[in-house]
């Protein structure tokens, strides 16, 4: 048995009301919470809601309706930013093929296209196989543009370290992308901005102007933009066009281009295919690599080394792939950042994004779940049993971030949304990682819950703690299923599954669902002793 803590709930017109009420034997008095609820990005949208900069207040996309980041937040030292851009970037090949650990991934895009922020391109090959911009004058990206039909729209929320007369590197969020509005502010300040690219399409920034008082040290800023992209070039099916219909590309290296005959004839690829079928047998030969501890060598090549071994993981798929493809007259980048890499073929049409897997593991908190995801277009590809996509990555690091704070698995949805962050516990200790316990016979459970928050917005993380007890006792490494339930109902909706330290008690954030309609509501938290991960 157990004997559940409720926590009363009451969403009322614009303001949400929260009040506890301790479980029979627990100590505590009813308190009453209030706060406004946040703008509703369904009427904002409906509204014509406009911010600074004339962003829009919200947008619909194929995830949802979103709203917009706020363009006058301060920067905050937590926040990761974007410099001065150094001038002629390489990408340098290594042989150093064992699946790496992810530290670190910033996503500033709503929907988050988590782990495929643009940040880094590279389109042309030297004789010693380092990657370069073909050509880095700088190119105006369109701005004002209107969301055509077949594109999907995104807000980008970047912070950046100004310079005067210095551009600053910013990702963007698929190829052929181009800005609808946006607003650059330093404090009061609306700095206006331009936004400029390279043949790779990397993305630069630089103000309009900066105060007269700006110190010679970098400033730091917020830029939020409304960003559109080609669907089709997110993923989904292939182009098929003749090998006439795609754009010419200078001639390789000649120790390049002869390497690469080599590889081609081992993958048994080659013009007399249609470009199509020759990009679908390259895709296939290099999502057939394996990640490995032992680095190939033995050609005095890189590239061949590569290659011919397939070992590798994002990087050498991606590099490796470009050089075979470009080989065959067929225009392809590397694109990466600091979690992943891929590759985008050019099929006469548009910039086609596709990731060839051999993605790491990330050992950093996992990207926010507190905001929709972007779904692309079906894979065209088959992928060979055992592959790391990237989506996989991101996938495995928010379930392993659930798993060790004692929250589950649960994933965001349109009716309830995953935890955003590990809870901040008191000893608290994951089913999955604590010491197995011994079964528990005691037959009542008592939970108490408290909600630790004078604020709770829909979709925002809500941090409650309490309290699991049996027979006068503590209950070590019980998980606790926090869920939202209507009075007049008898199906709760989880928000998160939260464990219990070595004295029993559990504290963490759970997620009220961004979509749960206006009414009244019941928080409440269930927990069986002796039953870890019930």
């Amino acid at each position: 048995m157990n004997a559940p803590a409720i926590a009363r709930k009451a969403l009322v017109g614009g303001v949400l009301m929260l009040s506890v009420a301790r479980p029979v034997g627990a100590l505590g008095s009813r308190v009453v919470l209030h706060e406004p609820i946040p703008p509703d990005p369904r009427e904002d949208f409906a509204m014509h809601v406009a911010l600074d900069g004339d962003l829009p207040g919200a947008i619909q996309t194929r995830s949802g309706f979103v709203g917009a980041p706020d363009p006058h937040q301060a920067p905050s030292s937590s926040d990761a930013t974007y410099g001065p851009a150094a001038a002629h970037d390489v990408f340098v090949p290594d042989r150093d093929t064992r699946r790496p650990d992810v530290s670190a991934y910033d996503d500033p895009f709503t929907p988050s296209t988590a782990p495929f922020k643009r940040l880094e391109a590279y389109d042309a090959v030297r004789s010693d196989y380092r990657l370069y911009v073909r050509d880095e004058r700088p190119i105006p990206v369109a701005t004002g543009t209107p969301v055509g039909q077949e594109d999907e729209a995104f807000y980008a929320d970047v912070v950046i370290d100004l310079l005067p007369g210095e551009r600053v590197r910013i990702p963007s969020v698929g190829p052929g992308a181009h800005v609808v509005r946006g607003h650059l502010g330093l404090g009061a300040d609306d700095l206006g901005f331009k936004v400029f690219r390279d043949s790779a399409e990397n993305w630069f920034v630089q103000p309009v102007m900066l105060p007269r008082d700006t110190p010679a040290a970098a400033v730091r800023a917020r830029l939020v933009m409304e960003i559109a992209a080609p669907r089709a070039s997110l993923g989904g099916p292939i182009g098929d066009p003749s090998w006439r219909d795609l754009p010419s590309l200078p001639e390789l290296p000649e120790n390049v281009a002869r390497d690469a005959a080599e590889v081609r004839a081992a993958i048994g690829v080659s013009r007399a295919m249609r470009p199509r079928a020759a990009i679908a047998k390259l895709v296939q030969y290099f999502r057939g690599f394996a990640d490995s501890d032992d680095p190939p060598g033995g050609r005095g090549s890189v590239y061949l080394d590569l290659a011919l071994s397939r070992r590798g993981v994002c990087r050498h798929r991606a590099f490796a792939f470009l050089v075979t493809a470009q080989s065959l007259g067929i225009s392809t980048r590397l694109v990466m950042n600091e979690a992943h890499a891929w590759v985008e073929v050019n099929d006469g049409t548009l910039w086609r994004r596709i990731d060839l897997g051999g993605a790491g593991r990330m050992t950093s908190p996992a990207p926010a779940t507190d905001r929709a995801s972007y779904e692309p277009l079906p894979e065209p590809f088959a992928w060979p049993q055992g592959s790391v996509r990237g989506d996989d990555m991101i996938a495995d690091a928010r379930e392993r971030a659930g798993a060790s704070s004692g929250q589950g698995t649960a994933q965001a949805s349109s009716s309830a949304a995953a935890p955003t962050s590990p809870p901040v516990a008191s000893g608290a200790a994951s089913p999955s990682s604590s010491p197995a316990s011994t079964p528990d016979d005691r037959s009542t459970s008592t939970v108490s819950l408290s909600v630790m928050a004078s604020d709770a917005h829909r979709g925002m993380p809500l941090p409650v703690q309490g309290l699991v007890r049996a027979d006068g006792e503590p209950c070590p490494h019980a998980a606790v299923v926090v869920s939202l339930l209507a009075p007049k109902s008898s199906m709760p909706v989880p928000l998160g599954t939260l464990a219990t330290g070595d004295d029993g008690t559990f504290a963490g954030r759970v997620v009220i669902p961004g979509g749960i309609p206006l009414g009244d509501y019941d928080v409440v938290a269930e927990a069986r002793c002796g039953v870890p991960g019930f």
